[in-house]
């Protein structure tokens, strides 16, 4: 369970995020707990991990690719490798947009002096082509 200090800076990253993402021209179909927008709906999981269904911070859509974008903000309070976290990984890597058959992009933001410390755990999880679907984002806003 995340303090109330670990919530408001999760949900400043996903703000974070958000702003990012509409930078990029990217169509926001959710963004959890962002003023606004619905919650994103719940991706299904293939038998990853916990075997639950996930729900990302944020699903959106790039017209210009043809891709669904996944947004997940990770605080770095215990939240890069634990099991809810690994089953998120590879049930994002798994979404497919069924048109067009390109696999979705994830997005993550991380605190600034976290990001080495993240890429490094993804590495390590996740199979390496996988990897080029993955965007590692630094925070503006927080270094821890």
């Amino acid at each position: 369970m995340r303090s109330n200090a670990d919530r408001i800076k999760h949900i400043s990253l996903i703000e974070e995020l958000v702003d990012l993402f509409l930078e990029q021209g990217f169509k926001i179909n959710g963004a959890d707990g962002v003023e606004g927008y619905f919650p994103p709906i719940e991706l299904h999981n293939d038998g990853y991990g916990d075997q639950e269904d996930k729900m990302p911070d944020i699903y959106a859509y790039d017209s210009h690719s043809r891709r669904y974008i996944i947004g997940e903000a990770k605080t770095g309070q215990k939240d890069f490798e634990s099991e809810h976290s690994l089953t998120q990984y590879s049930v994002y890597c798994d979404q497919i947009n069924p048109i067009t058959g390109t696999q979705a992009v994830i997005y993550f933001i991380v605190p600034a002096n976290r990001v080495t410390e993240f890429t490094s755990i993804l590495t390590r999880y996740l199979h390496p082509e996988l990897i080029g679907n993955i965007v590692v984002v630094q925070s503006q806003r927080w270094t821890d």
